[in-house]
């Protein structure tokens, strides 16, 4: 055999045992991650028409449960909260999801204090990666390191962005395990988050860090606020409920952020939620931790927000 064709046929051998290796690896990692895939396949590839879209961190994610919130009010909502998110993701969720869904009639946006800060652009950038051919999330990801070209070219490179985590992950997906907990359930973008309880004894730490306020997330959050007014989307700001102060009080700038999101709300007359002043705050066994409500907590925070969405319509 010439040489040059020697050559040929490694490189088609190679790059068949790649593409083989990605098809199982990427079989593991749809099957554990069933509730992560289902959630960003409805909001980048689909067209369902929904209400009310809630936007946020992990904080969303975990609080606020479509299936009370549709109940009450009689609404079609959709969870869209992801974790570690902030104001870049935020944006490209709101922006992505438009490309295909028509505008709902409300949206929630949950701010944190450190949902300015935007030192990595992305908690787990990977996991937008079978959804590139969404324009949006595409340019999004280009934009900020994560070049897509070769990915497209050659599916099999997505490995190369899997840590040693999410391999472990995709062998337990093979063996039929997924994220959901047993005992716990996934409902449209949410899924609860523990039925345990905080103690009331923890310790808080105040003031040991600085949250870091980036002028490019202010302006994201000023993009958000001119493409909701463009598509005529009903905007709400909210700050979601933590135990007693637990969260915001690690940050010795708590006062500067809540002062520039509530100036932002006023000046474009903006509803804002300051749900961190709620009783059930005070209340240990609605917590799994400072930050997030636990299943509980999640359930009775929902009531909380349906209520006020019925009030908003």
């Amino acid at each position: 055999m010439k040489p040059l064709a020697q050559i040929v046929l490694s490189l088609i051998l190679t790059f068949v045992i790649c593409q083989l290796a990605y098809l199982v690896i990427n079989k593991g990692t749809e099957r554990y991650y069933i509730h992560k895939e289902e959630r960003l396949t409805e909001l980048f590839k689909n067209r369902t028409t929904f209400d009310v879209l809630f936007v946020g961190s992990s904080r969303t994610h975990t609080s606020i449960n479509p299936k009370i919130v549709d109940s009450v009010c009689q609404l079609h909502s959709y969870n869209a909260g992801v974790e570690g998110g902030n104001l870049l993701e935020f944006k490209m969720t709101i922006e992505a999801y438009l490309q295909n869904h028509p505008p709902p009639a409300m949206l929630l946006l949950t701010l944190d204090i450190n949902s300015f800060d935007l030192k990595r652009p992305f908690f787990n950038y990977s996991q937008y990666l079978p959804f590139v051919k969404n324009r949006v999330i595409n340019q999004t990801l280009n934009n900020n390191g994560h070049r897509t070209a070769l990915i497209k070219l050659l599916p099999f490179m997505k490995i190369a962005s899997y840590d040693d985590y999410m391999k472990g992950n995709a062998l337990k997906g093979l063996k039929g395990n997924n994220e959901i907990p047993e005992g716990e359930y996934q409902y449209k973008g949410y899924m609860t988050n523990t039925q345990r309880g905080l103690k009331d004894t923890q310790v808080i730490v105040t003031g040991y860090r600085q949250a870091a306020v980036a002028a490019k997330a202010v302006d994201y959050l000023d993009d958000i606020i001119k493409r909701c007014s463009t598509n005529k989307i009903k905007l709400l700001f909210s700050y979601a409920p933590e135990f007693k102060n637990g969260l915001q009080d690690q940050f010795s700038n708590k006062e500067e952020v809540f002062n520039l999101v509530d100036s932002i709300a006023v000046k474009n007359n903006i509803t804002y939620f300051r749900d961190d002043k709620l009783s059930l705050c005070t209340e240990p066994e609605l917590f799994a931790n400072f930050g997030h409500v636990n299943r509980k907590g999640a359930d009775k925070y929902s009531m909380i927000v349906a209520e006020r969405l019925c009030d908003k319509r």
